[in-house]
């Protein structure tokens, strides 16, 4: 693979580790790591600081600030291998740290694991076909969603639901530039909760994300961007008392750029910003600087 092409699917999956939460809440559905090159495997790690700068931007769209901001810190460690030619396995293990005021709350955010299925061969003559990855993910609660915290959210560290999410990837590399476009799909499935605030369970239902990016490449850099939009559904109470939630959906702006050490390391430096795009309702917006580092192992 060439250096240029390798740095675009580097910077694209370092764009899409780090940018898809929302800032409060615990994120969105996380993107599946896929090796899109020619690898039988890679290993990335990530740290990203966010700080929450719109609060609170409720069901009709009115943005409110508070005098003091969330902020969130997530490290993120990340693999994927080959199974066969076409077939991969990936896995995403977070931990996040929240902060605000004296208060502060850590621990393991919600585990992502995907199978993945090379659907679409990119033929380098071709000036239009680009490269197909479909896949399934199965995320596990092992994070707190923010409908069942006791504190406004604030030790919540994920989606908290078990999710099934079906997703494409499509990328294209033409001379020095590059673009690549994605779509995902996810059913998150009911949850029991019973704490001082509620007793009874939590039924969310669909979501999903759209992105688009493009890129410039050197002969060891990328300079690139993308715009990932996010949707949820609402989130119900059912139990002693019925409560019905609003839908969630925000827009993540980010900018990169990738330097390529040699053909097994990358670094990424990723800044994204959730104020930018869209029209963001019942979430927090958030800006963050993101660190990724890439191991790969050629095939």
């Amino acid at each position: 693979m060439t250096k240029p092409l390798f740095l675009f699917l580097f910077s694209f999956l370092a764009h899409c580790s780090v940018s898809l939460g929302a800032a409060c809440c615990g994120g969105g559905f996380a993107a599946p790591s896929i090796i899109t090159g020619d690898d039988r495997a890679q290993l990335t790690s990530s740290l990203s600081y966010s700080e929450v700068v719109i609060d609170n931007v409720d069901a009709s769209g009115i943005w409110r600030t508070w005098d003091e901001h969330q902020k969130v810190q997530t490290l993120k460690l990340e693999g994927a291998r080959i199974i066969s030619d076409r077939w991969q396995w990936g896995l995403s293990v977070p931990v996040v740290n929240r902060s605000r005021l004296s208060q502060n709350f850590s621990g393991l955010g919600d585990v992502n694991a995907s199978l993945a299925y090379e659907y679409l061969r990119d033929w380098s003559y071709n000036p239009y076909r680009p490269k197909g990855i479909g896949y399934l993910q199965l995320t596990l609660p092992s994070g707190k969603s923010r409908a069942e915290s006791e504190i406004g959210g604030l030790d919540s560290r994920g989606n908290g639901f078990w999710a099934l999410g079906v997703g494409t990837i499509l990328t294209k590399a033409v001379a020095r530039w590059d673009l690549f476009s994605s779509f995902e799909i996810h059913r998150s499935f009911n949850k029991s909760v019973s704490n001082s605030q509620m007793n009874g369970y939590l039924k969310p239902g669909y979501g999903g994300n759209f992105g688009i990016g493009a890129g410039y490449n050197t002969a060891s850099w990328r300079f690139g961007s993308s715009l990932i939009w996010t949707y949820e559904d609402p989130i119900d109470i059912r139990g002693e008392t019925n409560t019905d939630g609003s839908l969630e959906r925000y827009a993540t702006a980010a900018a990169s750029a990738s330097y390529l050490w040699n053909s097994e390391w990358a670094g990424t430096l990723s800044y994204s910003d959730q104020t930018v795009f869209g029209s963001p309702s019942n979430t927090s917006l958030a800006r963050s600087l993101s660190f990724v580092f890439q191991k790969r192992w050629p095939r």
